[in-house]
């Protein structure tokens, strides 16, 4: 292409002449391990998920490896969750922190432990949902504000991820305030489809759970 400028002609590469070279995105990566409460390492125990700083998934993970260890690499700089889920198999103990909140720069590795107990926190098979600022998302890879299928007379937890106050509310079960970390259980003793939001955001906060028999 010439240039009218001044002129004279001046030659400018146009798209098909040449490649052009973007920079690399500058990332970091997220590693770790996963030990019991003595500190032994769990190799092959559940799975780490990347979440973002909402609580939501972003559908990323890595698996426990047979030495204990995880690792998410090509993490973009920025604030992130990451969680541990090993339902029916381990646990993080209530008085730990999971999941754990971790900021990320360009060219940096970030370390986290997670503690770890064997077996299914409160003895038993439990649903979790999170309740996030305008989400409801079922763990660890349900869509946000859709539908979870249950069966009937198992424990279903909804778990406040987001920063304001919301609340779980459906025809037969109703939260009231949850603030940031606190949790409700609701056990269905009824088979249906059942529709539920948060009493504070009923436009943006709309699920389902579909009981089964």
């Amino acid at each position: 292409m010439l240039s009218a400028a001044g002129g004279a002609g001046v030659l400018f590469a146009c798209s098909g002449a040449r490649d052009v070279t973007k920079p690399a995105e500058l990332t970091g990566r997220i590693t770790g391990d996963v030990v019991d409460l003595l500190g032994a390492p769990q190799g092959s125990v559940g799975t780490v998920y990347l979440m973002y700083p909402s609580g939501l998934q972003t559908g990323r993970f890595a698996p426990v490896d047979p030495n204990g260890r995880f690792e998410i690499a090509d993490v973009p700089p920025g604030a992130w969750q990451i969680r541990f889920y090993a339902p029916g198999v381990a646990y993080v103990p209530e008085q730990l922190t999971n999941p754990v909140r971790v900021d990320v720069n360009a060219n940096q590795t970030i370390t986290v432990r997670f503690k770890i107990e064997r077996g299914w926190e409160d003895g038993a098979p439990m649903i979790e949902i999170y309740i996030g600022d305008n989400f409801f998302q079922e763990q660890p890879l349900g869509a946000a504000n859709a539908e979870t299928v249950v069966k009937i007379g198992t424990p279903i937890c909804w778990y406040n991820v987001g920063l304001a106050q919301h609340t779980t509310t459906g025809g037969f079960w109703d939260s009231g305030p949850l603030n940031k970390t606190e949790s409700y259980i609701w056990i269905p003793d009824r088979t249906g489809v059942f529709p539920y939001t948060c009493r504070f955001h009923n436009t943006q906060m709309i699920a389902s759970l579909r009981i089964t028999a």
